[in-house]
């Protein structure tokens, strides 16, 4: 391919790269698309095809005054797009960049039309970035990278015609008439790649160097909120349904200090509710309280917990990276003890519930740390505890409710002798006679606990959270209802756990006065289909990918930059470390052999000066040997390649049989040289390879010059039009 072609197929890919950027990030319509990518077609075929072949791809030409007349209009229409369609500077700027791109790629006429392509192409990319955070944008800006780079060593290698008939009007507008004879050879190709590849690697170098800058001029908001149910400050009996059919990922969640094997089902904990209207569930501690930040970002949710440490230390660590929400609620798993996150604050009300003080539009990604409750033997074995005031008249109320609900409880719970048997007989029923559905509609129902437990005996997961606390509230037992997410679904690529909308989930949470507020889960496991190994294998993969992009690009900050520059510190140290460890360990036994030597000679009495003379000799022969060895050991692996004269010659050898192929023997007493005017005399379409090789063999074997990379391929290619002369008169 000659350096013509490559430097217009290389600003052709610049550009798709741009828009395709554009075109990923499902802010254009289908018209918009269709333009772009069919502009993209049109100019891409007449690059590879000429205007003889297939004349009317090339009927579309305007003039520059035509082109710029649609450029003036596209500037009108930009504005009426800002100011009466889309509202909005960065969509409305998108629209008129891709008028723009269309423009130039069929106008390109000059080599300036390319640079202006590039200039466009440039912000275009830029744009796209500013739409999305997704991964889909890290291949698109490696192939926008690679391409620039050889468009701007192809710009510069290619040379412009001064004479104005070198824009013909008959080739390709595409085709820019850049003369450049050269061609894109393998070591052009490979030396173009390893220099994009040295470029990539340094952007990405100044990309996790560069001091982070937390400003984002043309950002826009990552889209809308993923829509959630059960995390309000009321939330009625059955929302839950729709949502959990939803397989949209709302959080990932690591576990530094475990893994999936110690936690069977990892609960989430979001909302808690005390207040149950026989419909509807409700928090009715309005107040929230302000946490108190510790350094660096350390929310604790014990007042009394002087610093950082202790108890903030302590407990299950989460790392959350949670997807954006409607809902200002953060999760983790219970019972929360202290949170850690870029946020300006964080808020908690008397259910232990996590707020931040707004509705983020954007990911959120933090830590907790969470201090699981577990029934204390005194509570399991108290037949009779004594609950706070408080606690009874805060979590013991009932609507009216059917008595049949607490003579059900009484009869499942006659067996118990203590509470705490008492919620595990309630826990047990529900379990073994319900069932799990989300078939069904609770809404229009005017008693819909009752319809549950007597006449349907089926729902999920609201259902049998609100009739576990409505039964052991009725028998003077506290329990509230809680919302959240269960997590279940293991990524072993990323070690991590990946959250669905699917996996919303109501639970109910028991108070103990020594072991505090105890998770008991009354829903039975959902049955569900198993997706094939591979396709659980290759989702897992993906949304592993995902995760450490948003680890490492979209979340990437300061703090990251701190401890990447800490952990390489700390790394060079203990490989420090651990070379002079072990070097001091190699070294230890030669200087024991020292000492003890040094010890013998003394203790010896002999004469030192003979004995020192005795080592010298010793020492010199060793060293002679040494070196007639290695001289001995060079000279039988010198390479047996043959010498430049020896080369020639085979190459001259081989041009002879060749021509004598033909009917031309050498005679005995012709030179070189006679013998090629010889051939050219007769043989006058060989005559060129001849003379050349003839010239070459000289150079090299009389000349004594030394025979070079272009050589051998010069000859190896003469040697070739000589055959193929040779076989063309067979």
């Amino acid at each position: 391919m000659s350096l013509a072609r490559a430097f217009v197929l290389s600003s052709i890919t610049l550009a798709a790269a741009a828009f395709g950027g554009l075109a990923m990030t499902a802010e254009l319509s289908i018209w918009m698309l269709s333009l772009g990518w069919g502009a993209f077609g049109l100019c891409l075929a007449q690059t590879l095809t000429s205007p003889a072949r297939i004349p009317w791809l090339f009927a579309l030409r305007l003039s520059s005054v035509a082109w710029n007349i649609l450029l003036v209009l596209g500037f009108i229409g930009f504005w009426i797009d800002l100011l009466w369609i889309s509202h909005e500077l960065l969509p409305a700027g998108i629209h008129f960049l891709i008028v723009l791109i269309v423009n130039k790629l069929l106008n390109l006429h000059q080599r300036r039309d390319f640079l202006h392509l590039y200039a466009v192409s440039l912000m275009a990319i830029l744009a796209s970035a500013a739409l999305t955070v997704h991964m889909w944008y890290a291949p698109l800006l490696v192939i926008f990278l690679f391409a620039g780079i050889w468009t701007l060593l192809l710009y510069h290698l290619t040379k412009e015609s001064d004479a104005p008939a070198a824009w013909k009007s008959t080739e390709s507008p595409c085709s820019a008439q850049v003369q450049g004879i050269e061609r894109v050879t393998a070591r052009f190709f490979w030396s173009t790649n390893a220099l994009a590849a040295a470029a990539l690697c340094l952007a990405v170098s100044i990309f996790f160097l560069l001091p982070r800058m937390g400003i984002a001029f043309l950002q826009k908001g990552q889209g809308d909120s993923l829509r959630t149910s059960g995390f309000s400050e009321k939330v009625d009996l059955g929302v839950m349904g729709p949502v959990k059919q939803d397989p949209s990922i709302v959080m990932r969640v690591e576990l530094p200090d475990g893994k999936a094997g110690d936690f069977e089902r990892l609960y989430l904990r979001g909302m808690a509710y005390d207040r149950y209207n026989g419909k509807s569930w409700a928090n009715s501690f309005v107040g929230r309280r302000n946490l108190v930040e510790r350094p660096q970002g350390l929310f604790s949710l014990r007042a009394n917990d002087a610093s950082s440490g202790g108890q903030a230390a302590s407990g299950l660590r989460q790392d959350i990276l949670l997807e954006a929400l409607d809902t200002s609620v953060l999760f983790g798993a219970p019972q929360p003890i202290s949170l850690a996150g870029d946020f300006v604050g964080v808020q908690a009300d008397s259910l232990g519930v996590l707020y931040l003080p707004y509705v983020s539009s954007g990911r959120l990604q933090y830590s907790v740390r969470s201090q699981e409750s577990h029934i204390q033997p005194a509570d399991a074995s108290a037949a009779a505890p004594a609950y706070p005031e408080f606690i009874r008249r805060q979590y013991l109320q009932l609507p009216a409710l059917s008595r049949q609900i607490t003579e059900l409880s009484r009869t499942v719970t006659q067996t118990g002798r203590t509470p705490y048997e008492a919620v595990l007989l309630i826990k047990q029923h529900l379990l073994e006679h319900y069932r799990y559905s989300l078939e069904i509609d609770t809404g229009r129902s005017a008693r819909p606990l009752e319809d549950f437990l007597f006449t349907r005996k089926t729902g999920y997961c609201e259902h049998y959270a609100t009739a576990m606390v409505a039964m052991l509230r009725s028998i003077g037992i506290p329990a509230r209802l809680v919302t959240g997410f269960l997590a279940t679904e293991w990524n072993n690529f990323g070690n991590y756990y990946t959250v669905r909308q699917r996996d919303a989930h109501a639970w109910v949470e028991v108070y103990f006065p020594k072991s505090g507020w105890v998770t008991f889960d009354p829903t039975p496991p959902e049955p569900a289909g198993i997706a094939p190994l591979w396709r659980r294998s290759l989702h897992g993969a993906i949304d592993s990918l995902r995760l450490r992009w948003d680890q490492l690009v979209i979340q990437y900050g300061a703090d990251d930059q701190f401890s990447m520059l800490q952990g390489v510190r700390n790394g060079g140290d203990a490989l420090w470390n651990k070379t002079a460890g072990a070097m001091t360990a190699w070294l230890n036994p030669i200087s024991k052999f020292v000492e003890a030597a040094r010890k013998e000679w003394r203790q010896a009495g002999t004469d030192r000066s003979q004995t020192l003379l005795m080592i010298l000799v010793i020492g010199s022969c060793l060293c002679l040997a040494l070196l007639l060895v290695k001289q001995i050991s060079a000279r039988r692996s010198a390479p047996t390649r043959p010498g430049g004269d020896l080369i020639a010659a085979q190459w001259y050898d081989r041009m002879l049989r060749l021509v004598a192929a033909r009917g031309f023997d050498k005679p005995a007493g012709h030179t070189p040289l006679e013998f090629a005017r010889h051939v050219e005399q007769r043989w006058a379409e060989a005559s060129p390879s001849v003379s050349r090789l003839t010239e070459l063999y000289y150079r090299v074997r009389f000349g004594q010059t030394a025979v070079t990379q272009d050589d051998v391929r010069s000859a190896e290619g003469l040697l070739r039009e000589l055959d193929a002369l040779k076989r063309s008169h067979h």
